[in-house]
């Protein structure tokens, strides 16, 4: 949530906490899984007038064969290309449990994956391990069992970090807004994580939200927010990525659609807050439809460019 290639060099983050405050963030893009999402690039490229810095992608939840089976298949796609990887890694597939987990009953998975990564050029991805895990979408969920998912990441990030030759960096990765857990206590602690993350997506179920200046409000202030996020990831010393965001619909009607303020709005936050990559989704998914390049949302498209565009 394309590019061209550039050199791995200029695809690396700067991810250390002098990088001066106001600069932009770096641009990564969500087009879709592997090869599909590299086939839409350069289009996407082209709109924007520049080069990405790099690409999101995800693996399947489905099951670990199916995980690693996509993997192969989507780190064959990105290999050779220049782009660096934000990758979305489930904690644990459909079925399986965060106590198993943690116990390392899942070790030869991640061992797999991470020699994979390693083995197609990704040894410097970002992971983003069991994202969204304040939610209740996905087998991960912390709600379920919080001891546990705190055991669960910290054992992973063991097991993935003793991969010969990675220079992996951990996203932990809540929802904005989202479940009746504190992230807080869900912290594995300062040793285990990289990066702090925050999914962004505008929308709204409040009946005051309908302007887009009270909504950006609530964005801002809501339990698990961009001010919980920018306070949370300054006092742990780490820097701050917003790995998915859009504006949009969704087919409930609660998304905001064509709303440039949104945009604009964002991209002085992320520069206020020295956040080092955004990741845009500019995918139509069921529940999600934020594909401001083909013209769906031309307002939003032109503040994106006129914040993040070439200058």
């Amino acid at each position: 949530m394309h590019r061209f290639a550039f050199s791995l060099a200029s695809a690396a983050l700067a991810l250390t906490v002098s990088t001066p405050v106001l600069a932009n963030p770096q641009m990564f893009v969500y087009k879709g899984a592997g090869c599909e999402g590299k086939g839409r690039l350069p289009r996407y490229q082209g709109v924007m007038g520049r080069h990405l810095d790099g690409v999101n992608d995800f693996l399947s939840t489905e099951s670990w064969q199916k995980l690693l089976s996509d993997a192969d298949w989507a780190l064959g796609c990105w290999k050779n290309t220049g782009y660096r990887l934000s990758l979305g890694v489930p904690l644990i597939v459909n079925g399986g449990s965060l106590s198993a987990a943690a116990a390392g009953e899942y070790d030869d998975e991640f061992r797999r994956l991470g020699a994979m990564l390693v083995a197609k050029g990704q040894a410097n991805a970002i992971i983003r391990l069991g994202w969204e895990f304040n939610g209740g979408w996905y087998a991960w969920s912390a709600n379920k069992d919080p001891v546990s998912f705190v055991g669960a990441f910290r054992h992973v990030v063991g097991v993935l970090r003793a991969t010969p030759g990675q220079k992996f960096r951990i996203v932990w990765n809540p929802s904005s807004g989202a479940g009746n857990q504190a992230p807080e206590t869900l912290w594995p602690g300062d040793a285990y994580v990289d990066m702090v993350g925050l999914d962004v997506y505008n929308q709204s179920w409040h009946a005051q939200d309908t302007n887009p200046t009270l909504r950006w409000q609530t964005l801002l202030s809501q339990n698990y927010g961009l001010k919980w996020a920018a306070q949370f990831s300054a006092a742990h010393h780490k820097r701050l990525v917003i790995p998915e965001w859009a504006t949009g619909t969704r087919p409930d009607g609660h998304g905001w659609g064509d709303d440039p303020l949104f945009i604009h709005n964002m991209a002085a936050w992320m520069r206020a807050n020295n956040v080092a990559y955004e990741g845009y989704w500019d995918f139509t998914a069921s529940d999600y439809d934020g594909t401001m390049s083909a013209g769906k949302f031309p307002q939003a498209l032109a503040a994106y460019k006129a914040e993040f565009g070439p200058k």
